[in-house]
């Protein structure tokens, strides 16, 4: 895969999980039920578009994660690998408290609803106040040994 001549060696788009769309579901339920009053075909059609509405959405605010050889792209955050420090995957018993109690206010977040994976990755830039970035991602262990490979 290339972008702009650069090889991307990691790409994944983190889609929120199954308990999102589970949760949105009263959404186009509700507006079902309110055009309802007006016509049934309506209501039909008003209940379709609102759930391919709230997929559409969902799709296109999820976060990109890109990694080439020269940076790593979360979302709109953009970083060459020099600044990159230590990168740890976050055991899932642990990942409460990195989201929380743990949580430095001036790192990066980037947390998708219904993904439970979690990267934490050093920044090591005197002129960059974010201490880390901590984000979701589907495949954790798969990025963290491609990050730690490219920045040691």
């Amino acid at each position: 895969m290339s972008e702009n001549g650069v090889e991307i060696l990691y790409r994944e788009r983190v889609l929120p999980g199954l308990s999102f769309y589970v949760a949105t579901i009263f959404v186009p339920v509700a507006i079902y039920f309110i055009v309802l009053a007006f016509s049934a075909d309506a209501a039909i059609i008003a209940l379709i578009a609102a759930e391919i509405l709230i997929v559409l959405i969902s799709a296109i605010a999820s976060p990109v994660i890109e990694l080439s050889a020269m940076n790593l792209r979360v979302g709109n955050a953009n970083l060459p690998l020099a600044v990159l420090g230590e990168t740890l995957t976050i055991a899932r018993k642990d990942a409460f408290n990195e989201r929380g109690r743990n949580l430095n206010p001036a790192a990066f977040v980037r947390f998708q609803i219904g993904v439970r994976g979690l990267i934490k990755i050093q920044v090591n830039d005197a002129a960059d106040p974010t201490p880390y970035l901590l984000f979701s991602s589907r495949r954790p262990q798969q990025l963290a040994e491609l990050v730690n490979k490219l920045t040691s």
